[in-house]
């Protein structure tokens, strides 16, 4: 998407090979996305905290996270993210190979913004990472800075 808006991502998520896939859609359709990471809920944790310390500046539009992940579950994380009044403006969108109805309906208890399941071929990656682009980056209208707001 050439001459859009550069939106900020941060993707959840343990499995590189999951988080080159997500790169390599963004790449290959051109999309305005800068995509940032991290590996576990814990490191997501310690992202945030930093975050706080320096006023919560720079933070993604848009969280996107698996929900088996080590250390500390998506599910977890859901949870204390939108425990903060500046953190749970910021929209979470469960990525996961999960579809049990017990995940589906805590991550929607805990304040998740959509469940959409991952699918296993590349094709369909490709189709839902530019299917979040569409939807979240570019139709819904976000918060840029949520600090700002409060």
């Amino acid at each position: 998407m050439k001459n859009a808006e550069i939106k900020k991502i941060l993707y959840i998520e343990d499995n590189v090979a999951d988080i080159r896939l997500f790169e390599e859609a963004i790449a290959h359709q051109e999309l305005a996305i800068d995509l940032d990471y991290v590996t576990d809920g814990q490191e997501m944790l310690d992202f945030f905290e930093e975050k706080k310390k320096g006023h919560y500046k720079d933070l993604p539009e848009l969280i996107v996270t698996d929900l088996n992940l080590p250390k500390v579950t998506g599910q977890d994380v859901i949870k204390v993210i939108k425990q903060d009044p500046v953190f749970r403006k910021i929209p979470i969108v469960v990525f996961t190979t999960s579809n049990l109805l017990n995940d589906i309906d805590k991550c929607y208890e805990y304040g998740a913004n959509a469940y959409m399941y991952k699918p296993l071929d590349i094709d369909h990656v490709f189709e839902v990472v530019e299917l979040i682009d569409k939807y979240w980056l570019r139709t819904c209208l976000l918060v840029k800075n949520p600090m700002l707001s409060s």
